[in-house]
């Protein structure tokens, strides 16, 4: 056997050249421009508003979120990979589709949110509904679509850049003159032109078959179909939603931005995990049955690999980033910092295990059932842990959530993947 450097750089040659790989170098790119925004709009929104503002737009945005959930239904989670097993032929039927499906759900939840947002954090209501805009209009748009059809640069254009400019825009709006009123309007605008966009540009696509809506089966059982995989995402969205509105309603209001910075930069690290979780929705399911085994666990290893990597680099990483962003405002200690980074590991682990693995598995009942679980048992920790606590508490009955879903869901996939094989 020839173990020489030649052999060593076919190997790399070979690792780098794999499908897994080119496709989550290609979809990182949106999220690496998009994370970059994230990051600079913390100093800027933070100088012209203030520290406690800059918290109550957080709030804003985290329970927007958990009405674009809503909106979505699902798709998000499962629809990258039933699209991906669908001939072409039959691809934009479907998305047209749920498209129809979600648009009539979206009217009565963006009323709903703006009401519910602006009574949580007695902010104006016009803000309120330009903030829950910004978060349902992409929900209701083809990202998820895109991700299942392996094509990462319509998703950076009609996903990604929508939101980059409309943050970008919004930023600029800021600097001239400093508002949630002027921020909130820009972002808002740039969403809604990016849902039209991506949908204008699915409608166009004549490989993927006729512009239609099936009419085979009524909006009441296409949405039962969607149950499963709506359970999961929107049980997750609690969790990432209520915590913040716990927190604010027991900690004083300077206590807030710690919280509120440390769950930002936990979510701006999870977008790291993001591209590889698009590729592998995709890439898990579309070689057949007689792959899903190998492919998995693939899957599986490499989430292990980022997980690892991701929390040696929260822990790191947060205690110098926080005062750098924040302007000397807010300061993360190193054992939040570890509890960030085991949180994140927990969360890579549980995100590619459950959403691709197992919705390809056809488990997605477990994907939701653990979903449901592990959020209950959270805000249960939340609350206790705020009570005791303060915020390092909060942090760690999340971080415990997370790692405890990791466990569940890999025991369960493996197993299913060893069944596969039998």
């Amino acid at each position: 056997m020839n173990d020489g450097p030649t052999s060593h750089r076919g190997r790399a040659r070979k690792a780098i050249g794999h499908e897994l790989v080119r496709r989550s170098f290609l979809f990182s790119l949106s999220i690496i421009l998009s994370t970059l925004v994230g990051v600079a709009s913390i100093p800027v929104l933070i100088g012209q508003l203030g520290d406690t503002t800059w918290a109550r737009l957080a709030v804003l945005q985290s329970i927007a979120q958990f009405f674009a959930v809503i909106v979505g239904f699902g798709w998000g989670a499962t629809g990258p990979s039933t699209v991906a097993s669908l001939p072409p032929t039959e691809r934009k039927a479907f998305f047209a589709t749920s498209l129809l499906a979600r648009l009539l759900i979206l009217v009565p939840v963006l009323g709903a949110g703006t009401f519910i947002a602006a009574f949580i954090v007695h902010d104006d209501p016009i803000i309120a509904a330009l903030v829950s805009l910004t978060a349902v209009a992409p929900a209701a748009a083809a990202g998820w679509y895109f991700i299942g059809t392996n094509r990462p640069v319509a998703l950076f254009l009609f996903d990604a850049l929508p939101a980059i400019l409309g943050q970008g825009a919004a930023l600029v709006g800021v600097l001239l003159a400093p508002s949630l009123l002027t921020y909130a309007s820009c972002t808002a605008t740039f969403a809604v032109l990016g849902l039209l966009a991506s949908c204008v540009f699915v409608a166009t696509r004549s490989a993927d078959g006729q512009w239609r809506v099936d009419r085979s089966q009524t909006l009441r059982g296409l949405l039962s179909d969607q149950v499963p995989g709506f359970t999961a995402t929107f049980t997750t969205s609690l969790l990432t939603t209520l915590p913040i509105v716990i927190v604010k309603l027991i900690v004083p209001a300077t206590a807030l931005p710690l919280f509120v910075l440390a769950d930002r930069l936990s979510r701006y690290a999870g977008l790291v995990l993001a591209p590889i979780l698009q590729a592998v929705q995709s890439w898990v399911p579309e070689a057949g049955r007689e792959h899903i085994r190998s492919r998995g666990r693939i899957a599986m290893l490499v989430a292990c690999a980022i997980g690892v990597v991701g929390a040696i680099g929260m822990i790191t990483c947060a205690p110098w980033v926080a005062p750098l962003l924040s302007q000397g405002a807010i300061t993360i200690p190193i054992l939040i910092a570890v509890v960030m980074g085991l949180g994140f590991a927990g969360e890579a682990i549980s995100q590619v295990t459950g959403l691709a693995v197992l919705v390809t598995l056809g488990r997605s009942r477990e994907l939701a059932l653990s979903a449901g679980v592990a959020t209950g048992a959270a805000l249960l920790g939340v609350l206790g842990g705020t009570l005791l606590l303060g915020v390092p508490g909060a942090l760690i009955a999340l971080a415990l959530t997370s790692i405890g879903l990791a466990v569940y869901r890999s025991r369960t996939a493996l197993r299913g993947l060893a069944a596969e094989s039998a």
